[in-house]
């Protein structure tokens, strides 16, 4: 199974970097641009079926919108942590 991980540009520079090393990872990168905000990222990973969403700021916003769309299999993870969960999550 492919991971599909959001990478949303909320709040950081670092994203397309982040998006490169994922993609080289061999997992699917939708990349949403710069967003108006947490509620934009879930809608991305809802419409996506993503497996989890990657932003720079405003994790637990993000958490709690999943949590409220019932979209708990979908992890909210800050960019420094996405590399390391994809590791775990595809063995």
């Amino acid at each position: 199974m492919r991971l599909r991980v959001v990478v949303a540009e909320l709040g950081s520079a670092e994203v397309h970097a982040v998006a490169r090393e994922l993609r080289d990872a061999g997992v699917e990168v939708i990349y949403t641009g710069p967003v108006s905000g947490p509620a934009q990222v879930v809608a991305t990973a809802l419409q996506e079926d993503a497996d989890a969403v990657a932003v720079g700021e405003r994790v637990d916003e993000v958490r709690e919108l999943l949590a409220g769309a019932d979209a708990d299999d979908v992890v909210a993870l800050p960019l420094d942590d996405v590399l390391t969960w994809v590791d775990t999550a595809s063995r």
